[in-house]
C-alpha cells in the first residue's frame, strides 16, 4: 500500500501497512491534517473515495458477514487545510430515528454516535467524556437535546462531560484491529522442529510437535478503528470502536512461519490433569469460561466476528459483583466444557509469549507489525488445535528461520529466556499477593478524597469475593470494579476534576494484573481478539505451567519410551497428516480401529506390512475393508525374516523398539520404544520399509 503521492511516496507491506494506515489515524499535520477516512458499517452512508487503483480484491466467507477486503494501489487522505471548508461528519443510524434518547446504559458501550473530522475539530476540538462524540468542532454538544446523561456544567452553558478545545492527537491512541486468516499450501513443505514431550501425572505424552515452513499463505485485513484514551478521560470505557463497512488489506504467499501443531486428545488430557490437580487454574479457567461465554451451553465462538462477547462479558461480570456482594452468587462453571475452554486459552497465551517474551526482544522489532499469529482451535469449528507464528513479509525477514534453528539445536539462549519466564510470572504474582494482602490501607489512603460510601463499597466488593464468590482463588478485575463503581456513585465520582482523578487513582492502585495482562503475556496492538475479550482468554498460570516442560523437548531428536507406550502410538497416530506406514510381524484389531478413526478423521494413506497368519486374519480384514492397504507377507521367505517393528509418520516422524501393534505388545508386555525426528534415522528406516515393499512386489 501507499499514500497518495501528492502528499508522500510512503510504502509499507505486511502487517505493518496495516499499522501504518489506519483509518482516523492522523498521518501528518504540518501544512494540513492528513486523515484516512473510510465508509463506516452502522453510520450514514457517506461517497468517501479513500483509494485509488485495485492490487486486489477478495471475500472473506470466515468473517460475521458477507464481507469483501480491497488492497488499494493507492490510498487517498482527506487533507483538512486552514482555508478549506472541507467537514466529514459520521452519525450513527440510530439517530436517524426521531424518537431516539441515550440512556445510561449506553454510557458503557463503546461505539460512538458521531465522529466530525474538520481543520477546526483537529485542531481544537471537543469530544463527550462518555464516548458519545468522538469529534466535533461545535462548542455546544450537538446531542445535548437527545441525552439522558447530560448534566450542566458549572457556569451553566453547556454539559460537564463535553470538553474541549483539545487538538485531536492529544485525545486518543489509535490502532486498527486486524484480523488475519492463515493456511498451509503444501503440508511436506515443512521441517520437524520439535515434539512436545510431557509428563501427565507419571505417564509420558506426546502433546505435539513444532514445524517450520516457508510456504505458507496469509489473508490479513483491518476491520475497524480502536481508539484509546490518551487525554480523552473517557467514563467507563477503555477504548471506542468503529466498523469498517469493507475490509482493507491483503493476501500473501511464501511466508515464514513457525507451527506449533497439537494432539488435541493428548492436550485435553494435559489441561484436564492441569485443572485437577491446581485449583487456582481451575477457579481462575472457571471464572474466565463461565463470564465470557454466559451461557454455559454456548461455548463457540467466530474468531473473527465482533460477537459483543467482550463487551457483554464485562456486564456480566458488574452482575456477578452484585451477586458476590449481596450474597447470592452460585456456582456457574461447567466443567463438561472446561478442558477445552483451557486449551484454548493456552492456545492462545502461547501466541503472545512468543511474539512479546521471544521474537520481540530477540529481534528487536515492532514485533506487532512484523510477527502475527493464528489460532486453529475446534472451539472455533475446527478439528485442529493449531498456533501459527507468521511473518508477514514475503519471503520473511529471517527470524522465524533463526528461531526455528534455535529450536531444533536447543540453543543455549533460548534455554535461558524460557527457564527464567516462570522466575517472571512468579514475580508477577508475588507483587499482585502482596497488594492484595495490603489492599485495605492502600484503598482507605483515598478517604480524604473519595467519599466514603466509594471506599467502603470498595473494600466490600474485595472481602464479600473471598467469601462469598464461586471463584475463591480468584479476585475481579479492576476496570469490571471502576465500571461498578462508576456507574452507582456517579455524582459523587465526577463531583470535580480532583475527585475524578483521585477514583482513577484509587482504581490503578487495585490489582491489575488479572491472571494474564500486557505486563507478562499480553500484546494489545496485535491480538486477534477486542480489548475487552482479551483478559478472559489469557492465562498466566496455565502458560506459566506448559513453559515449564521445555526441558523434556526442547533440541531433542530422540525420545525413548518405557511405559504408556499405547497413548504415545495414539498420539503419533492423531498427529498424521498426509500418510502412515506401518511394519508389525503382529498386528492387533485395537491398533486398527485407532488407525480407522484417523483415517477417516483426516483422509491419510495407511500402508500396513504384517504376516499372512491366521493371529493377524481378522485385524487385517477390518483394515482392509475401511480402505487400509495391507501387505501381507509369508512368516518365512527366501528374503529372510521380516521381524521390524515400526511406524513412520509423514515420512517425518518413526517410531520403532521391541514392541508388536498390538494391545498386548503396546499395554501390557515390558516393552521399549523410541520415536525419532531426526533427517538421517527416519531417512534410514524409510529405507528399510521401502526395501521390504519392493522385494515383496507388492508396495505401489
Amino acid at each position: 500500500m501507499k499514500m497518495s503521492e501528492e502528499y508522500s511516496g510512503t510504502k509499507r507491506s505486511g502487517i505493518q501497512s496495516l499499522y501504518t494506515f489506519t483509518p482516523f489515524k492522523l498521518l501528518f499535520g504540518k501544512q494540513g491534517y492528513g486523515i484516512i477516512l473510510v465508509p463506516l458499517e452502522y453510520y450514514n452512508k457517506l461517497n468517501i473515495e479513500w483509494n485509488a487503483g485495485i492490487n486486489d480484491e477478495f471475500y472473506v466467507p470466515y468473517y460475521k458477514r458477507d464481507f469483501k477486503v480491497t488492497l488499494p494501489d493507492i490510498i487517498n487522505s482527506f487533507i483538512f487545510a486552514e482555508n478549506s471548508d472541507l467537514s466529514v461528519e459520521y452519525k450513527h443510524r440510530s439517530l436517524a430515528k426521531p424518537d431516539y434518547r441515550i440512556e445510561r446504559d449506553d454510557a458503557a458501550k463503546p461505539f460512538p454516535l458521531i465522529l466530525e473530522y474538520s481543520y477546526k475539530s483537529l485542531r481544537n476540538g471537543y469530544h463527550c467524556k462518555y464516548g458519545m462524540i468522538l469529534l466535533h468542532e461545535k462548542k455546544d454538544c450537538p446531542l445535548k437535546s437527545n441525552c439522558k446523561l447530560f448534566e450542566k456544567s458549572k457556569d451553566g452553558k453547556g454539559c460537564k462531560y463535553y470538553e474541549g478545545p483539545i487538538p485531536y492527537e492529544r485525545l486518543y491512541t489509535i490502532f486498527p484491529h486486524v484480523v488475519r486468516y492463515v493456511m498451509e499450501d503444501n503440508s511436506k513443505n515443512k521441517k520437524i522442529l520439535a515434539l512436545i514431550v510431557v509428563k501427565i501425572g507419571n505417564a509420558d505424552r506426546i502433546l505435539g510437535k513444532i514445524e517450520f515452513s516457508e510456504k505458507l499463505r496469509m489473508e490479513a485485513f483491518s476491520d475497524a478503528t480502536i481508539f484509546y484514551d490518551k487525554a480523552a478521560d473517557l467514563m467507563y470505557k477503555d477504548f471506542l470502536w468503529v466498523s469498517y463497512e469493507n475490509g482493507i488489506g491483503f493476501r500473501l504467499n511464501n511466508l515464514h512461519g513457525i507451527i506449533f501443531k497439537f494432539n488435541s486428545s493428548s492436550l485435553n488430557d494435559y489441561i484436564s490433569f492441569l485443572i485437577n490437580n491446581n485449583q487456582e487454574i481451575k477457579d481462575w479457567l472457571c471464572m474466565k469460561m463461565s463470564i465470557y461465554f454466559g451461557d454455559k451451553n454456548d461455548i463457540g465462538l467466530k474468531k473473527y466476528s465482533l460477537s459483543q462477547k467482550g463487551f457483554l462479558a464485562m456486564k456480566r461480570f458488574e452482575d456477578l459483583i452484585d451477586k458476590v456482594v449481596n450474597g447470592e452468587a452460585e456456582e456457574s462453571c461447567n466443567e463438561d466444557n472446561l478442558t477445552l475452554f483451557g486449551s484454548l486459552v493456552l492456545l492462545h497465551t502461547l501466541a503472545h509469549v512468543i511474539i512479546t517474551n521471544i521474537l520481540e526482544p530477540m529481534s528487536s522489532i515492532n514485533a506487532s507489525g512484523n510477527f502475527t499469529y493464528y489460532i486453529a482451535h475446534p472451539i472455533f469449528g475446527e478439528l485442529s488445535s493449531s498456533v501459527y507464528i507468521v511473518e508477514s513479509i514475503y519471503g520473511g525477514l529471517g527470524y522465524l528461520k533463526t528461531l526455528s534453528i534455535m529450536i531444533n539445536k536447543g540453543d543455549k539462549e533460548l534455554s535461558n529466556v524460557l527457564s527464567n519466564l516462570p522466575n517472571v510470572y512468579n514475580a508477577h504474582e508475588g507483587k499482585l499477593n502482596k497488594a492484595l494482602n495490603g489492599l485495605g490501607n492502600v484503598i482507605n489512603n483515598f478517604s480524604k478524597k473519595l467519599d466514603k460510601e466509594i471506599i467502603q463499597t470498595t473494600l466490600n466488593i474485595f472481602n464479600e469475593w473471598q467469601l462469598n464468590s464461586p471463584f475463591p482463588k480468584t479476585f475481579p478485575n479492576h476496570l469490571v470494579i471502576r465500571n461498578y463503581l462508576g456507574k452507582r456513585f456517579s455524582q459523587k465520582v465526577n463531583m470535580d476534576s480532583d475527585t475524578r482523578q483521585a477514583f482513577k487513582d484509587m482504581i490503578s492502585e487495585l490489582p491489575l494484573c488479572w491472571d494474564g495482562c500486557n505486563m507478562c503475556v499480553g500484546m494489545d496492538k496485535g491480538c486477534i481478539f477486542g480489548p475487552y475479550d482479551q483478559p478472559f482468554l489469557i492465562s498466566r498460570k496455565l502458560i506459566n505451567q506448559f513453559i515449564s516442560t521445555y526441558d523434556n523437548w526442547l533440541g531433542r531428536t530422540s525420545f525413548p519410551f518405557t511405559n504408556n507406550l499405547y497413548h504415545i502410538f495414539v498420539d503419533l497416530v492423531n498427529l498424521a497428516e498426509n500418510d502412515i506406514k506401518l511394519i508389525s510381524p503382529w498386528i492387533g484389531k485395537e491398533i486398527i480401529d485407532v488407525l480407522i478413526k484417523a483415517k477417516k478423521e483426516k483422509d491419510l494413506l495407511i500402508t500396513i506390512v504384517c504376516l499372512d497368519d491366521e493371529k493377524n486374519k481378522n485385524a487385517i480384514k477390518v483394515a482392509e475393508n475401511n480402505g487400509i492397504h495391507v501387505i501381507k507377507i509369508p512368516a518365512t521367505s527366501e528374503q529372510g525374516i521380516v521381524h521390524s517393528k515400526m511406524m513412520i509418520i509423514d515420512d517425518s516422524i518413526a517410531l520403532t523398539g521391541s514392541a508388536n501393534f498390538t494391545e498386548n505388545g503396546l499395554k501390557f508386555n515390558k516393552e521399549t520404544v523410541t520415536v525419532s525426528i531426526d533427517p538421517y534415522d527416519v531417512g534410514k528406516y524409510l529405507e528399510q520399509f521401502n526395501e521390504i515393499t519392493k522385494n515383496y512386489k507388492l508396495y505401489e
